[in-house]
């Protein structure tokens, strides 16, 4: 019996120690496998980069070759460039003499190009017969002046301040002043344009505590203050305008409407008109 007992006892040991084994093994294949991958890998990764640099280096020639016989680049015709200076667009350009017409990256010329200060949007194009490259330029269109630390800064109708050191108007536009005040330009732009006649009475928005506007009409240092609330200002100022086709406020002598209050219109009245009509 004894020596039953200890046979089953080899048994039971012989039959767990394949098992251990096989775990090492397999920990082992996978070691193996992961090493063989990862220099495949390197190889791959090393072999691929010589054949880019070989690749561009035949394409080089077959551009140095093209420009030789007659594919070079004529001229660049530069179209909507009416701030972008000529010198910028020389330097972003940076073509060389007899440069191949093939080889201009279209696609980074046009990137290098709209990040100039004035352009908004770039579209970049080859032409063959002649050979050109043609350049079409939509720049920012100035909507309002932002008044900031003692300077004017212009400001595209999307809110985005640009940043020059001179500016000149060609036309009278929409003074801002206030923290984040071109950040929230659009959005009153697009209030104020659901009436052009009150829209071009306004010439100055004063955006209060970086969170409602007050609106100057007619003149920036005496004119009608309209104040708008933080919430809903586009409901306020539909008001103001139905009020003003309605009942013509605009021609009576106030000096502000407060539109902060839902179910009320709080009004000033010109103080010298005032004591103008006591005493007569």
């Amino acid at each position: 019996m004894l020596g039953g007992s200890d046979n089953i006892v080899k048994i039971k040991e012989n039959f767990v120690k394949p098992e251990c084994e096989w775990g090492y093994r397999l920990l082992g294949v996978v070691i193996v496998f992961s090493f063989i991958f990862a220099i495949s890998l390197i190889a791959v990764t090393i072999r691929d980069d010589v054949i880019k640099v070989q690749f561009n280096n035949m394409m080089k020639s077959i551009y140095r070759f093209s420009a030789e016989h007659g594919l070079y680049i004529e001229d660049v015709i530069v179209e909507g460039n009416n701030r972008t200076s000529y010198e910028d667009l020389i330097q972003v350009l940076n073509f060389s003499e007899n440069e191949s017409i093939l080889g201009v990256d279209i696609e980074q010329l046009q990137k290098r190009i709209e990040q100039l200060t004035w352009v908004r949007k770039c579209v970049v194009k080859r032409s063959f017969f002649p050979h050109n490259i043609l350049v079409n330029i939509q720049e920012r269109e100035v909507k309002a002046i932002w008044q900031y630390e003692g300077r004017y800064y212009p400001v595209d109708k999307d809110g985005n301040v640009i940043e020059v050191e001179e500016y000149e108007p060609d036309a009278p536009l929409l003074v801002l002043a206030g923290d984040g005040a071109p950040h929230h330009l659009r959005e009153l732009l697009d209030v104020l344009e659901t009436d052009k006649e009150l829209a071009n009475r306004v010439k100055a928005g004063i955006f209060v505590s970086n969170r409602r506007w007050n609106l100057i009409f007619d003149n920036i240092e005496n004119g009608i203050t309209v104040k708008l609330p933080e919430k809903n200002f586009d409901k306020a100022y539909e008001k103001l305008v139905l009020l003003n086709k309605r009942q013509g406020i605009f021609k009576r002598k106030l000096t502000s409407f407060d539109l902060r209050y839902e179910n009320r219109i709080i009004v000033d009245i010109d103080k010298s008109v005032e004591n103008m009509m006591i005493k007569e």
